[in-house]
């Protein structure tokens, strides 16, 4: 949130089946936008996922952030040596993940697509605009495939055609004909293409960049407090998701570019502060880079970084945090935590309490979080997207002199030593971009190449046709880029290794850009004698 004076409150309630010991609560705040900022980038660079997509979401903020915390002298947290090293493991991935026509994808091995390539394109344009070499012929393979695309996009929004144009202008590849195309198409476009189409238009020195600024301050949303620009569907990827906060970012970056003195852009960046839905970012990798790249441009011109106030916070009547904010702590850049443990929130409640006293604005955050084992927390899902999981045991046996295995249900105990089998079964509508995480047991270890284990009467589902599959610790992940109406059935093997009774956390699937669907499995138990 962000409060220009006065007092908030708010209030944050635990289910009354959450493990009392396992409640906490963290607070951050700070002076400026840059606190918000940097809160963002610590998710970004800490997902554990790497696709096309969440590799360049994760580095390019961190590029962007960096320039502007140099050009305004913020003395930032960030590590220029670790900073570089993931730069270039970043790069190094992309270049890998780029296909053999020039495009990428989701993952590697996947069909290239334009929005993908097109932000893959724009952000290594950027990277190398910042000073970083990039390897010969990868942008110019990437601006290729696009240029291909482009005819053959006329049944594709408005908006995605913006967002290409936007990205071949920020590789230096300027295409009057094409945003002329897009000009005289402009009623087509959303909010978020036609603040594309402006950055792509002030790239290209196109004055027409000015009458798009004049339409897109005509199409804000606005109050005494906030500014946005509404887009219900996502149309760069195709999906059913509410991208307003991007668009506001987008728009937000053209204005300050184009429209420094806009009354519009100091209500467009409290917006989209307090419109983090997950505490310290956004909806998804994807979106959460998008608004920090559009931040940015407004925190160089905003004038936010000379802060005098003071703040003091209480937690259910008792003081957590008494602080005063000049420009030393406006340009550290970092926000101020503070991380309440279960033993102050026994009462199932958190009733926050901020006071501000003085010149500036403060942003701050609060994310509730608990862990419940509650029967009605677990098993989740619908017609439209739902999953199983199943548990076999791989009975040895000889055959012809060769050990051949039987897949028998897995009902008890298990041995130490003895091989399992985990079937997930996915089933719904169509999806795109889904994810799976499946937790295994601690006494039990993944065996990945499952292809050395001959069975008898090898099912159906015995088969890998994943878009990609991870093992991590203590879980397995699998993702699919598109997945048609009906079933699909994944599995992977476990070894056991230690004796145990060990809990076993439900199975999870997603689609990762539209995280408001969700479903999952049963928790188990596993007995190992």
């Amino acid at each position: 949130m962000a409060e220009p004076q006065g007092q908030a409150e708010v209030e944050l309630g635990f289910p009354a089946e959450a493990t009392p010991e396992a409640r906490s609560l963290t607070l951050e705040v700070t002076p400026s936008l840059a606190g918000a900022i940097f809160g963002a980038l610590d998710y970004l660079t800490s997902f554990p996922y790497g696709c096309t997509e969440q590799t360049m979401s994760s580095f390019l903020p961190n590029v962007v952030v960096a320039q502007a915390a140099k050009t305004l002298g913020l003395k930032s947290s960030v590590d220029q040596a670790a900073l570089g090293k993931k730069i270039r493991e970043g790069l190094d991935r992309l270049y890998d993940f780029q296909h053999e026509d020039g495009g990428w994808g989701w993952w590697q091995t996947d069909e290239s697509q334009v929005f993908m390539t097109a932000y893959v394109v724009a952000g290594l344009a950027q990277a190398q605009a910042a000073g970083y070499g990039i390897r010969p012929n990868v942008l110019d393979r990437g601006t290729s495939w696009l240029r291909q695309q482009w005819p053959k996009l006329e049944r594709a929004t408005a908006d995605l055609r913006a967002y290409v144009a936007y990205s071949l202008a920020e590789a230096g590849q300027r295409e009057p004909s094409w945003l002329e195309a897009l000009w005289s198409q402009r009623q087509e476009l959303s909010p978020y293409g036609l603040a594309l189409l402006g950055l792509g238009m002030q790239r290209a020195g196109d004055s027409r960049a000015a009458e798009a600024a004049t339409l897109l301050e005509a199409a804000a949303r606005s109050d005494e407090r906030e500014a946005f620009w509404q887009v219900s569907r996502d149309p760069l990827m195709d999906l059913e998701w509410d991208v307003t906060a991007e668009a506001t970012a987008y728009a937000l970056k053209f204005l300050a570019r184009q429209r420094p003195e806009s009354p519009l852009l100091p209500k467009a960046a409290v917006y989209l502060v307090n419109h983090r839905d997950q505490g310290a970012w956004w909806a998804s990798t994807k979106q959460t880079a998008m608004v920090v790249y559009g931040l940015t441009d407004y925190l160089r011109q905003s004038g936010e970084l000379r802060p005098d106030f003071g703040v003091t916070v209480w937690v259910n009547d008792r003081p957590v945090l008494e602080r005063r904010f000049g420009e030393a702590d406006s340009l550290a850049g970092a926000p101020v935590e503070v991380r309440i443990p279960a033993s102050q929130l026994a009462s199932g409640q958190a009733r926050i309490r901020l006071r501000k006293s003085g010149a500036g604005r403060l942003y701050w955050s609060a994310r509730a979080e608990y862990y419940s084992t509650a029967s009605r927390l677990v098993a989740t899902g619908s017609v439209s997207l739902n999953l199983l999981r199943d548990y076999f045991r791989l009975a040895p046996a000889q055959e012809g002199g060769r050990i051949v295995y039987r897949l028998e249900p897995l009902e008890g105990a298990v041995r130490k030593g003895d091989v399992i089998a985990v079937r997930l079964t996915l089933t719904g509508g169509q999806w795109r971009y889904l994810m799976l995480e499946d937790p295994i047991p601690a006494g039990a270890e993944f065996i990945e190449r499952d292809e050395l284990y001959e069975l008898q009467d090898k099912p159906p589902w015995w088969q890998s046709w994943y878009t990609r599959r991870e093992f991590h610790d203590d879980r397995a992940a699998v993702f699919q880029t598109f997945f048609s109406r009906g079933q699909a059935q994944y599995f992977y093997l476990l070894k056991v290794v230690n004796a145990g009774r060990f809990q076993i956390s439900p199975a999870r699937v997603q689609p990762m850009y539209q995280p408001n669907y969700l479903a999952t499995t049963e928790s188990r138990v596993l007995e190992v004698r």
